[in-house]
């Protein structure tokens, strides 16, 4: 089988690959306009084959024999402890010599590494070359010495002396020395009246503040927040003599001009109630504020003004402040650290910063950490600084941001353990029942005072430090709270939260709580229970110690919510307490309420005025009558309101009211008496119906009975 003579590289019988070195591209077939001719493997002379790989040609890693990073050749079975796409470096565990050319014979050498120290590698190439990677613990070329910190070769053990409180690590083989305020035989843990070790500390450990009452504190882990607010920000001057509201534009930017305090070179931002108060938290954060500041246009002679950037102003009446600095710019973020590096008093007798001003006249003595702490513990005021220029015409405001971190290990902030009646991370405030005492000295902007007990019987956080005179709290009254507070009862002597409680007369809401004060009754025999009370002004119509039952007259059940006492609707008689049940009722009434009169009687059963009906037994149907107009029901043939008399034309109601019978001749009409039924005789005549002459008369007739 006839064989083609290849060129340009390439290999095998149709001369369809490229030849063993030489796959920097990938094989494709020849043209009369291109030889596709197979280019070179860069193997340095360690390899005698390679291959193309089309990942390594994609992220440019393979480096042709001009040094250009083209192609995806990759060399095959490096030689001379050499690896890599290329071959270009020295396998684990050997190195290159900074004097060795590239295509040595021999460019890569054995790392020389001590054990038991070194990890068996070395930095390969450059300036370090041959350095061994040493375990922790060891140092040197061939790892062949313990570092600092640690000791006894070849162990190389870990020193004993805390890094974090010794004054030097270098030497630890004999006793640690400790750093100034670190103790302990390891230096390991800071003197009293110090906290936080830190290696990045001097001293290596920090003075408590602790409001100068103890000397005993730790570090605390600060909870992370921060106070990010546009709200409230007013533009002020140095002394805060005058305010003035800014203006707040759409983009979230507040904006003054310097004109709004035309006699005030230094304007200042002032804020808001958030960033103010105690801050001790915030000890060793961060305080970020972004400003912008627009100059006037045009050709001035106008230059860049100096000044503090922050200002902070404490409740005692020191004024520091942070930074001195120009700016070339027209915005600014600013990162204050909140420690007392670098800030500074600003004189009680500055009240502006002028251009004319050397900065020697506002620039006071440094801050130490005391002082700083001071104010920290209640900020009265900070002011960031808003003229940079003196041809500035506006200033904005984009941010102001206060951090607190929480960094156990590079955290400053101080927890103390308070004496009694102080409180506070610093002990920097009374604790409840104390109030704080001034007194006299010598520097107006040195706060001194005490804690003192306020004799407020545990109800008070503090008292007027003139009168002593108790703000009280847990409902009780009184110079010394003293007393529980009207609607309240107990005994407040004993100093609990719970010693005053709510009078129940007979329930606590308001609803059915009819007596607006209460009074202890007794003491219970066990102090730490409570006595009974009596309710003291239980209004009308209530009685009972606790005003929780109705008094005579008045019904109801005032210990169910809702419920009053009403007064009894029974004409003035009695009720039943509880139902308004009338027990008794006056006048000749009956009923649940006495609305109607009794049985034969009739009236007026409202105003207690019922009479009996009196209906007459013979002529009465019953002794019942109608109960407004008294009248009786009357049988046949009698009338009258109690029946007691007969219809006209009857008569003698004894006899059930007969007919009269009157003698047509003797009586004067056929009508007779309707009670008796006796008939009206003519003179002289006289009988039951006039029909019979009286003695000694005679001759009845139509005009009566002559005499004898």
């Amino acid at each position: 089988h006839p064989e083609c003579e290849c060129a340009h590289h390439t290999c095998g019988s149709n001369c369809d690959k490229c030849c063993p070195m030489y796959n920097q591209r990938q094989w494709g077939p020849g043209s009369s306009r291109d030889a596709r001719q197979c280019l070179p493997c860069n193997c340095h002379g360690y390899a005698k084959s390679c291959h193309y790989d089309e990942n390594v040609d994609r992220a440019g890693l393979s480096m042709d024999i001009n040094g250009n990073y083209q192609g995806g050749g990759v060399c095959d079975n490096c030689t001379a402890h050499t690896t890599g796409i290329n071959c270009e470096r020295c396998m684990p565990g050997y190195y290159q010599p900074p004097e060795t050319p590239r295509h040595a014979d021999k460019p890569c050498v054995k790392c020389d590494c001590t054990p038991p120290g070194s990890l068996g590698t070395c930095v390969q190439e450059g300036e370090f070359a041959g350095t061994c990677d040493c375990l922790p613990g060891y140092e040197g070329k061939k790892c062949d010495a313990c570092t600092s910190g640690y000791k006894g070769w070849p162990k190389c053990e870990s020193c004993p002396c805390d890094p974090r409180g010794v004054l030097e690590m270098e030497d630890c083989e004999g006793e640690c020395i400790c750093k100034a305020n670190v103790e302990g035989k390891l230096c390991d843990h800071c003197k009293s009246g110090h906290f936080s070790l830190r290696s990045d500390n001097p001293e290596g450990c920090t003075q408590c503040f602790c409001s100068d009452v103890t000397t005993l504190c730790e570090v605390i882990l600060v909870t992370p927040k921060k106070i990010q607010t546009l709200n409230g920000w007013l533009t002020t001057d140095l002394n805060i003599s005058e305010v003035v509201k800014p203006i707040w534009d759409d983009k979230g930017l507040f904006s003054i001009g310097n004109y709004e305090l035309p006699n005030i070179e230094s304007l200042y931002w002032l804020a808001p109630t958030p960033y103010l108060a105690n801050k001790l938290e915030y000890y060793g954060s961060l305080f970020t504020f972004k400003v912008h500041w627009v100059i006037m246009r045009g050709d001035t002679s106008g230059k860049p003004t100096t000044g503090p950037n922050i200002i902070m102003v404490g409740n005692n009446g020191l004024k520091i402040a942070h930074g001195n600095d120009f700016f070339t710019a027209s915005n600014m973020t600013f990162r204050i650290k909140m420690s007392e590096a670098g800030w500074y008093h600003i004189p009680p007798d500055v009240s502006d910063i002028v251009t004319r001003m050397k900065r020697t006249q506002y620039v006071g003595d440094p801050v130490n950490r005391r002082q700083f702490l001071g104010i920290l513990a209640n900020v009265s005021h900070i002011l960031l600084r808003a003229t940079f220029h003196t041809d500035q015409i506006e200033s904005l405001l984009e941010e102001a941001t206060m951090h607190a971190d929480s960094d156990l290990e590079i955290t400053d902030v101080e927890k103390c353990s308070c004496p009694s009646g102080y409180s506070g991370l610093s002990c920097e405030s009374c604790a409840f029942g104390y109030v704080r005492i001034m007194t006299n000295t010598t520097s107006k902007w040195a706060q001194q005072g005490f804690c003192g007990k306020c004799d407020c019987n545990g109800h008070s956080e503090t008292c007027n430090p003139d009168t002593g005179e108790c703000f009280c709290q847990h409902n009780t009254v009184g110079e010394n709270c003293e007393r529980c507070k009207p609607g309240f009862y107990g005994n407040p002597l004993r100093g609990t939260a719970e010693d005053c409680k709510k009078c129940a007369c007979p329930l606590e809401n308001d609803e059915n709580n009819f007596s607006p004060s209460c009074q202890l009754d007794y003491f219970g025999k066990d102090d730490e229970k409570d006595g009974g009370y009596v309710c003291t002004q239980c209004p009308k119509g209530y009685t009972g110690d606790h005003c929780e039952i109705c008094d005579d007259g008045y019904f109801g059940n005032p210990t169910i919510i809702g419920s009053i006492c009403t007064p009894c609707n029974c004409n003035g008689g009695p009720c039943d307490r509880v139902t308004g049940q009338c027990l008794s009722c006056k006048g000749n009434t009956e009923g649940w309420r006495c609305e109607r009169c009794k049985s034969g009687h009739y009236g007026d059963a409202s105003t207690s005025n019922c009479i009996s009906c009196q209906c007459d037994p013979l002529g009465a149907v019953s002794k019942d009558c109608h109960i407004e107009t008294g009248q009786c029901q009357c049988r046949q043939r009698f009338t009258g309101r109690t029946c007691n008399k007969c219809e006209t034309g009857y008569g003698n109601v004894t006899a059930l009211c007969a007919p009269c019978a009157c003698d047509p001749v003797g009586s004067k009409s056929g009508v007779c008496d309707q009670h008796t039924g006796l008939c009206e005789c003519r003179p002289g005549v006289e009988g039951f119906h006039c029909d019979t002459c009286q003695n000694l008369h005679y001759g009845l007739s139509e005009s009566g009975c002559e005499v004898l």
